[in-house]
This record gives C-alpha cells, structure tokens and sequence, in this order.
C-alpha cells in the first residue's frame, strides 16, 4: 500500500512526550536563550537550502526525525541538520492514501485527512492554529481542535509533492518555506514519438468525436449504451512524455493544458506509466503516457469553441503542480469523424504494428489498438469460443484486452471486433487473426555454457539441456515434437550474425548444425551413451538430456571463438514455440600441450635449440635437421607432426632481409641456406624459428607456436685430435730429421693397443691419413687437400713448413731441425654444408 510521508517535527523548544502529545515550550524557560542563537543558524541553513532548489534545480530526497528536530536531504546529495540542542525528535505523521486515516508514531488517531477516494478524494492535510494541531473529523465532516499540542507553531509537513517548513525566526515570527520533494522536482520535460523515439517539439492532439443520431441502446461495448445526441468523444492516443529527472512521479501530480492567454483547457489530465514499445533511440526512463479527455462542460455545441478550433495557432503549454514546463506548442484539434469510413481488420494494431507482422506475448493480458479516426468504441468476441479455451485465451470483459496462458505459446487465434461509428451506429464486424509467439529459453538464462578444445583426436561437443525437454508438459512436448527443430549460430564473440550472414556463421563452427544427435545420458567417462534416435514424438523428445555434435573431422572453415547456438521449434507459419540458447566457446590447446622440447639438444632454459647437422653423403641433406629429434608429441594429444608449419625468419645481410633457412613438413625438415655462412664458411648467427600448428589442418583452429633461436652446428662441432700410445692418449711428439721432414703417423693397432692420430667427432672416429672419410667428407683428390686442411704453427716452425696427408699420416716438411720446441697442430674441416671448424693439438718437436 502507498502511504504519504507526513513528517510533523517539532522546532525550537518543540517536544514530544512519551505518549505523543505535544508540550509546550513554556514548560523550558530556562532552554531559551540556547533556543534562540540556534535558531539564527537554522535561519542561514534554510536560507541555503532555498537557494539550491530555486536556483539550481535540487530537491528534498528525505525528511528524517533525528534528536532535536529535522533532517533534510537534498539530491545533490548534501543534508541539513535543522536542529535545537535542547529540543527531542519530532514525531511522524503516516496518511494511508486507501483510507486517509492519520497514525502518529505508528499509532492510529481515529483522524482523516482525506476523504473520498481516487479523483473525488479531498486532502485534509492537519493545520496548527493557536498552538494546536487542527485534524479533519471524518463524521462531524469538519476540522476539530486536537488534543496535540504544537508548542511554538514550529512544524514540518510533506504533502502533496511540497515540503512546508513552518518555523519561528529569532523574533519569533512565523515564517513558512516550501520546498520540492521528488515528485514535485520536476527539472524539464519532453515530449516523445514513440515510432521513431525522436523528440516532439510541437505535439499534436487529436480529439476525434462526432454526435449520435439515434439511440443505441443496444450497443454494450466498454463505453455503454448512446443516446441521441450524445457527444461521442473517440478512443484518443495518448501523448508519451519523459520526464527529467527519470524518477519523478506524475501519479499524483497536478496536470494541465494553459492556453498563452491563460485559458485553462476544459480537460482532465491523467499520467500513467509508458508500458509499450518505444525505439531504442530514446531511453524508456521516466516515460509517462498523458491521457487527456474533455471534461463534463464540453459538449458538441462547444467542443470546437472550448479549444479554439477556429486559433489556427492557438497552442497549449503543459503545467505540472503549478509550474509551466513547455512551450506553447501543443495543439488540441477537435475533428469531427461523424462521415469517417468503416473499421477494418488493417486498422487493428499492436504496439503501432499490424497483426499480419506482429506476435503478441502469451502469459499476459495484451491490448491492441483501433484507430480512433473511424470507431467511437470497440471490443473483441471469440470468433471461435473452443478454439479460445483450447488456447488458454480469455477476453477481458467488453474490451480490446485478452489474457493467455502458456498454451497460447506458438498459436494462431482469431477473434471478432464489434465497433460502432462516429453516428452511434454498430457497424458490421469483421474478424482478425492474431499470432502469439512462441515460448523461449531467456537468452540472459541459457543453458550450461561449454567450453570445448579442439584436437586432432576430435571428440564431440556434449551441451547439457538440464531439464529444458524433461520437465515439458505432454501438451507442450506433443507441439514441440511435430516440429523439427533448427540449429543455427545467432552471435560470435558477442556480435549476432545478420540474417544474411547465418551460412557463414555457421560454416565457422566445429561441426555442421546438421550434425547434431540427442542423448539421454552418458557414460562414466563423459561420453555420449544412449542416443534418442528420434525427438518426433513426445515420450522421446521428453527424454532428452543432451544435444550432441560429432563427426570424424571439424568442418573446412571451422574457426575459434565464443559462439551462441540457437535451438529453435517453428511451426509451418514461423511461429516460433520454443528456443534454447546455447553458449559453446571454441578454443585451441598450447603448443606446449603437443609438442615438448627434448632436452638433450636445448640450451638451459630451452630458447636455442642446438641443430647438429649429423651430415651425409649428399650435400644437400648435410643442410637439413630432422625436428622431430628437437620436439616430441605429447601423449594422447593427437599432435600430427604433417599439421605443423615452422617459419624461419629472414636474417638482416648487409642490410638486405635474406632466407637463411627453410623448413619443410614433408620429413619435417629444418635446413640451413647458404646465405646463413660467411665467406669464412662461419655461421653469421642463430636463426629465429616460430610458426603455425593447424589442428586437423583447419586454417581457423590455428594453435601459434612461441618462438625460438635455432643454431645450426656442423657434425665437427665437438671434434678432436688424439694421438695414441700403447692404447692410451698420450702427448703428441714427433721427430724431425736433418732435411726438415717428420710424419705424425695415423693411428694403427688393436683396442687397447693404439698408437697415432685419430680424429674423433660426433662419436664417429676415423684414422688421420690421407684416405680418411668422415660424415660424407673426403678430400677430392687423395694427393690435394681440401676438405680437411692442416698446418703447423709455433715459433720454432719455419714460415715455408707444411703439413699435408699421406697414406700413413701427416707428413711434415720445411720444419727446423732443433730439439725439444713447441708448436700446434691445426685442423681445419668444411663440412658438407660448408660450415667450417678448426681443431688444434699440442705438439713437441724433437730430434731424431
């Protein structure tokens, strides 16, 4: 029940007792003087208060009765204590707005301060005189002196959207301040188009009527029976206005039309809240719908006359509780519709919408509309009374109102409309056919969202339907069940999918709509178990737990993103019966959840991969690296090594980006160009690798692979010089006769009994000489070095000394002929890539 807040707080020596009456400050003398400094400070805070809501639109939100007196609060968020240290709280006033019965601190006084009720109610809002409160006694049908005393005139009273402050200045004389509360502080207004939701600057009335030329008094529709004679004012389209600021309340407030001359126009003005359709151009907050009728004066004599129908400019503005808050733009046109045309069915709307386009909601009363240009009064009958009932459809009395129930989701109804003229004449009645939608799934309250991972191993998407079809009626289920339902994509990361767009929408999902099974339950493991095998007929359709997309591959365009499903029953008419929304979010795994990284060839922390190029008889493969000795699928990931693409990055030569390396998937094949070498046959640096993994090799399920720095290393990358004596790695010393020759004899003899060079490279181990083999590499001419090189280095060794393959080692000439000097064997190898290593030993010279 609605109550008006009636606060009646006491100020200056103002007390209440204990049993609510009112005392007198005469029984405080010696509070008096503390009474009246704080009274100067109550003065200067109302003072303030009034200037905020004359000037600068504010309003009183709240009165509270706090210790020694009143609380006010305003909307721009600030408050005012008007209080007096030695005074107690005031008391509260409730008017219950059915009975307009007075309770004071929750007590019932037996006291009125209304009578009648709705328009015919009378306020009898309590008044103090003489220093009592006057209360309306509803039997003696007069104000009564009460028993409450109101000690020193000092009160506050909301009503009627105004709060009153009647308070005792520093002299004692009465001064009384009236201030907005929230539905009185109304800022601004404007009128609204509810087609297109753009403003009204000059709104225009239409005030259809005609007079009856005969007695009807057979016409029963909702406006009764005519008269001859009768003024006959038509069902009128009530003007849409908004209000600023959006929370205030026009129920109760005081409405009128003022001509620019100050004629007040012969109309009541009603306010209730817009409950229709309006475009999403305009807000629907603080919309009030104005309903304006002629009073009883007008008549169809004056009519034209009481609205200056003959002003071609004559134009009203719009007063709320006194104040003027429009222009002098509205227009009332009385037109007389005596010679209007018939109603018919195209003049039946709702919501402004013709019933050929539009589907009204089932489970609500709905009213539709008839132009008011060409019937006095209307209502609808049943065209068919069972087919009503078996749609759970009732008309509303004599009107254009029907309520339904759940079983008018998704039917067709035909209902017959009475009406009569402009004349008072019935006219002949015509049939409309009206189409109720379907029953849905709130789209804000789907199902249980999925989230789905695509892999190579593809397993089906299982949506859990709760008890969407379970706990369907057998009436609903039969409807649904005659039907076949659709499956179709409405929204990808939040953008619906234009109706022109749907193929494509649903062409990125993982699977075709068309691939869609139903299921009753599952497995332990999750999986589908037991398959509804046709949703055609009830019983089966109320089995249905879970909707299942499978199939062995994900469709071409197949893409990742967060999809909406719509599951929707439409009859043969597009009637649409039953929805279900269905959140399914496509994603992709890591690269990490594929592919690891073998440790053994990384680095530390993984970030370069150490490609050893184990090389081969042919020079182009001594240039490639197998990936799958740098990366292993993980197990049960279902990675498929032939849906990974790597791209090695371009390297800056000279300023010019240059393909330092390839890869291909067939063998999955890393390789080094021959631009990644120097002139040196040195590598210029790592190659930075990242790439692409396509699950099931669908260009939309792309899974990106994190970057990383390849150095390519030649098979001689760790190679070594050992020289062997009695089995074991010994110093190498080599003897120099009187003509500056030597050999460095190749290693010979059984395991563990060696003795000579031996050059030893990734774990392969081949005898130095001149015949010597190793990963492909060879000299091309046995008696010319150039694939393995060597020269001897030392300060003891001769500017003209060299060092060259022979069949039984390393022959030395142009040495010095000296005892016991140092110097260093060094070895140089190209591999078949072209990459270029140098090995060293350390060696002593000595004589024969």
């Amino acid at each position: 029940m609605n109550k008006k807040f009636l606060s009646a707080i006491l100020f200056g020596a103002l007390m209440v007792s204990s049993t609510g009456t009112f005392v007198s400050c005469k029984d405080y003398d010696d509070d008096i003087d503390e009474i009246n400094k704080e009274l100067t400070d109550i003065k200067s805070k109302l003072s303030d208060l009034e200037s905020k809501v004359t000037t600068g639109g504010a309003y009183v939100t709240k009165i509270e009765s706090v210790e020694g007196g009143l609380k006010v609060s305003v909307s721009d968020g600030t408050s005012y204590n008007l209080t007096v240290a030695s005074a107690a709280a005031g008391s509260k006033v409730v008017i219950d707005d059915k009975t307009g019965e007075i309770s004071i601190d929750d007590k019932a006084t037996g006291w009125f301060a209304t009578t009648g009720e709705g328009e015919e109610a009378v306020d009898m809002t309590p008044y103090v005189k003489d220093g009592y409160w006057y209360l309306y006694d509803k039997t003696a049908k007069e104000f009564v002196k009460s028993e409450y005393k109101a000690a020193g005139n000092a009160y506050a009273v909301v009503a009627n959207g105004i709060c009153t402050l009647n308070i005792p200045d520093a002299d004692g004389k009465m001064q009384t301040i009236q201030l907005p509360t929230t539905s009185a502080a109304i800022t601004g207004v404007q009128f609204i188009n509810v087609g297109n939701g753009a403003v009204e600057p000059t709104p225009a009335y239409a005030l259809n009527y005609g007079v009856a030329t005969k007695d009807n008094a057979k016409w029963d529709g909702p406006k009764g029976a005519i008269t001859k004679d009768q003024l006959l004012v038509g069902t009128i389209e009530p003007l849409t206005l908004q209000v600023y600021p959006s929370s205030a309340d026009l129920s109760n407030a005081d409405i009128k039309l003022v001509g620019s001359d100050g004629t007040v126009a012969p109309v009541k003005v009603t306010a209730t809240p817009f409950e229709g359709v309006i475009t999403k151009a305009a807000s629907a907050n603080g919309l009030w719908n104005l309903n304006i009728r002629p009073d009883e004066t007008v008549t169809d004599k004056t009519i034209a006359d009481a609205f200056k129908a003959e002003t071609g400019n004559y134009a009203y503005a719009l007063q709320i509780n006194g104040n003027i808050l429009t222009g002098y733009a509205s227009k009332v046109t009385p037109t007389d519709k005596s010679t209007a045309g018939a109603l018919a069915a195209a003049d039946v709307k709702y919501n402004a919408e013709k019933l050929s386009s539009a589907k009204v909601p089932f489970g609500e009363t709905v009213t539709l509309e008839f132009d008011g240009t060409k019937a006095y009064d209307a209502y609808l009958t049943p065209k068919s009374a069972s087919e009503l009932e078996l749609a759970g459809v009732t008309i509303d009395g004599k009107t254009m109102s029907f309520t339904s129930t759940e079983k008018a989701a998704g039917k067709t109804v035909k209902f017959t409309v009475n009406f009569v003229n402009f004349k008072g004449e019935t006219g002949t009645a015509f049939d409309i056919t009206v189409n109720f939608e379907g029953a849905t799934v709130d789209p804000e309250a789907p199902v249980a969202a999925v989230k789905y991972t695509a892999t190579d191993g593809v397993k089906p998407i299982i949506i859990d339907l709760g008890t969407t079809f379970t706990s369907l009626s057998a009436q609903t289920a039969t409807a649904l069940a005659a039907v076949t339902p659709t499956w179709n994509v409405i929204s990808i990361d939040g953008k619906a999918v234009a109706t022109a767009d749907q193929s494509t929408a649903n062409g990125k999902f993982a699977f075709a709509m068309t691939q869609v099974k139903y299921y009753s339950d599952l497995k332990a493991d999750g999986t589908p178990k037991t398959e509804v095998t046709a949703i055609d007929n009830a019983d089966n359709l109320k089995k249905v737990k879970y909707a299942v997309f499978a199939h062995s591959d994900y469709q071409a365009t197949a893409a990742l993103g967060a999809y909406v499903l719509n599951m929707k029953f439409a009859d043969a008419s597009g009637n649409e019966l039953k929805k279900v929304v269905a959140p399914v979010t496509i994603s992709v795994p890591t690269f990490t959840d594929l592919f690891t990284k073998v440790t053994s060839v990384w680095n530390a922390d993984k970030t370069v991969l150490n490609a050893l190029l184990v090389g081969s008889t042919s020079a182009d493969v001594a240039k490639q690296y197998v990936m799958t000795n740098a990366f292993k699928s993980v197990e049960n990931s279902g990675a498929n090594w032939n849906n990974l693409t790597l791209t090695p990055k371009k390297m800056s030569i000279s300023g010019t980006p240059t393909e330092v390396a390839t890869y291909a998937k067939v063998g999955s094949i890393l390789a080094m160009a021959d631009a990644l070498l120097d002139d040196n046959g040195a590598v210029r640096g790592n190659v930075t690798v990242d790439g692409t993994y396509l699950v099931k090799g669908k260009a939309g399920l792309k899974v990106e692979v994190p970057a990383f720095a390849v150095n390519f290393m030649s098979p001689f990358n760790d190679a070594v010089l050992n020289f062997y004596k009695g089995g074991k790695v010994a110093d190498l010393n080599v003897a120099i006769a009187s003509d500056g020759k030597g050999t460095i004899a190749k290693v010979e003899g059984a395991a563990g009994k060696e003795v000579g060079l031996q050059l030893v490279a990734s774990s392969e181990k081949v005898a130095v000489s001149n015949a010597m083999e190793l990963f492909g590499v060879k000299n091309t001419n046995i008696n010319t070095d150039d694939k393995f090189t060597f020269v001897v280095k030392g300060e003891g060794v001769p500017a003209g000394a060299t060092a060259k393959l022979s069949d039984a080692g390393i022959a030395l000439e142009g040495m010095t002929y000296a005892p016991n000097y140092s110097a260093t064997l060094e070895m140089t190898v190209t591999a078949l890539n072209g990459i270029k290593t140098t090995i060293t030993l350390p060696m002593t010279i000595n004589k024969p």
